[in-house]
């Protein structure tokens, strides 16, 4: 039986098997992402976090299985049927993803052109709105590679929910940040979902800024779903896996 009723999930995925080549990276993932709450995916390196991910969205594709968004199949769509679903989801790049050659108001701007907005003045009435809600009001002239590494981050999650998403999806949103930018990144991811009644996926190695975010945790081991729950549980857990990996980052007790 599910953690959630149907109608409380935003991804709904049952047996999920994606390989490359002869590596089988998820292993019949089976689990329900829950709506409007902030799900953190952990695991060690190499357990099919990332991957998932992509498949969230259908960056990828898997061999076999099912995954429904807000109740729709989208395994069997093709590109230009996901377009619709995609719309709904904003994603966060572990690295940012920004154009060097774009202005920060051009960088956040981009999602919106690419549906196809035109009105300059409503784009530039967007962009300032989202660029306060991220803490870089007035910012939308400055380059990429004049921005500090947090900067980058938040001009990034601009650019994810400046459309207005129902979901937005993170990969290691603090990844390459000092804990102080850490934290705060993660405090306006929380307060980004709650504000917008957001649901957010966030894949992390960071400890100590995923207990701020998470309402719901997936802890991946071996390509399959080792444990589903909250932040407690995990860590109350005496699984031996789920206490190595809490213990590799300084998490375990």
């Amino acid at each position: 039986m599910s953690e959630f009723p149907a109608n409380e999930s935003f991804f709904s995925l049952n047996d999920v098997r994606t390989r490359f080549g002869s590596k089988e990276v998820l292993r019949g993932v089976t689990l329900e992402i829950p709506k409007s709450r902030t799900t953190v995916i952990l695991g060690g390196s190499g357990t099919g976090k990332s991957v998932l991910l992509k498949h969230l969205n259908g960056l990828l594709n898997p061999d076999s299985g099912s995954i429904r968004v807000c109740g729709q199949e989208i395994t069997s769509l093709t590109e230009r049927q996901l377009v619709p679903m995609r719309r709904k989801i904003g994603i966060l790049f572990q690295d940012g993803a920004l154009f060097d050659s774009m202005s920060v108001g051009e960088n956040v701007a981009f999602p919106l052109r690419e549906q196809g907005l035109r009105d300059r003045q409503q784009i530039a009435s967007l962009v300032a709105d989202v660029l306060e809600k991220v803490e870089l009001p007035g910012e939308e002239v400055k380059m990429p590679p004049a921005l500090s590494g947090g900067m980058r981050k938040r001009v990034a999650l601009a650019r994810a929910i400046v459309s207005h998403p129902d979901c937005l999806l993170c990969d290691e949103p603090t990844a390459g940040l000092d804990p102080v930018l850490s934290q705060r990144i993660s405090r306006l991811i929380r307060r980004l979902t709650e504000d917008h009644d957001l649901t957010s996926v966030v894949v992390s190695h960071d400890m100590d800024a995923m207990r701020m975010i998470a309402d719901h945790v997936i802890f991946l081991q071996g390509g399959t779903v080792h444990y589903a729950g909250d932040m407690a549980g995990l860590e109350q857990s005496e699984d031996e896996a789920i206490q190595t990996f809490l213990s590799s980052k300084g998490g375990g007790g």
